[in-house]
């Protein structure tokens, strides 16, 4: 098997493994990585990779370090739960990340692996490498829209996380949903019930805007907007509500929660609902926002009457 030199660390990360010095308060529990070779092959019309933009994801900068480096710094910190490699487009990526999972396997954290659709041969070494989570991303929820900002069919991607259930099982496989990439309301909640039916489990982030793509000019979604999906996704995931247990305005929005009042109070109260839901010990801190706000998914459990009033904002 070949060898890695060097593979991309999140910024809040590299801080955790003491490969940079900064403050933040709100700490990383999860290493995440990136890995790359000769350069994203994608056209996702959000993402600033296709477009020379290879430090950057979201709004995180990834510096560049030794593969070496990150497993001796892994071995020595002590507040992270995970290691999640987050995979560009391009052919035979899985396998750089089969060998840095076996690299930093030594470590005993659990991995989780995010690419685009691979083959079953490929997911069957991260499986047996030591991959526990498989997450293949959706994105958009907009099927009308989903080729012109993804650059591939959705039925590729639904087909790949079909395949993943067969390797990985329920439960462990993801997706990622992007919240803000021009779908209502009502098309997000019907993408975050059809994967969940499935056995996938959906992540939520908010579409951010960055300079060099084709959605530069496009804005992140009303925190309204955001704070009403992330309780659609909570009562499916978690309270086995359908989508058509929603009620919806004429625009898509979502009017009613199909659960009582009291539930939805619970909700506002239990607070995680509003923060990153992924794999586990996963709370990507400040992803989609900066430290000042607003937050999207908030690393930290939020004021409930905070989270309640920005539910019911139009």
């Amino acid at each position: 098997m070949h060898t890695i030199e060097a593979v991309r660390v999140a910024y809040g990360s590299a801080l955790e493994l003491g490969l940079l010095r900064g403050r933040t308060d709100a700490r990383a529990t999860t290493l995440y990585l990136f890995v790359s070779k000769m350069g994203c092959r994608g056209s996702c019309a959000f993402c600033p990779q296709p477009y020379g933009g290879i430090s950057k994801i979201s709004r995180v900068e990834w510096p560049r370090f030794a593969l070496e480096e990150v497993a001796r710094a892994l071995t020595r910190a002590t507040g992270l739960e995970r290691v999640c490699i987050q995979c560009s487009d391009e052919p035979g990526i899985a396998s750089e990340a089969e060998v840095i999972v076996k690299r930093l396997a030594p470590a005993g954290l659990p991995f989780s692996v995010s690419a685009p659709p691979i083959t079953v041969e490929e997911m069957e070494r991260l499986r047996d490498a030591g991959v526990e989570i498989l997450t293949v991303p959706v994105d958009c929820a907009d099927k009308k829209r989903f080729r012109s900002v993804k650059g591939r069919d959705l039925e590729g991607i639904m087909g790949s996380l079909r395949a993943a259930l067969r390797v990985f099982g329920r439960g462990k496989v993801g997706t990622h949903l992007i919240v803000g990439l021009g779908e209502s309301e009502r098309e997000a909640v019907e993408m975050i019930d059809a994967v969940s039916r499935m056995g996938v489990t959906p992540s939520l982030f908010a579409f951010t805007p960055i300079r060099g793509t084709r959605m530069e000019n496009a804005a992140s979604p009303p925190i309204g907007s955001y704070r009403r999906v992330q309780i659609a996704r909570h009562l499916i995931v978690n309270a086995g509500l359908k989508a058509s247990d929603f009620k919806f305005g004429p625009d898509g929005r979502i009017t009613g929660f199909g659960c009582s009042e009291e539930v939805l109070e619970r909700t506002f109260d239990l607070g995680h609902p509003f923060m990153v839901c992924g794999c586990p010990g996963c709370n990507r801190p400040y992803f989609n926002e900066r430290a000042s706000g607003p937050f999207y998914n908030y690393p930290f459990k939020p004021d409930p009457k905070r989270v309640a009033e920005e539910t019911w904002s139009y």
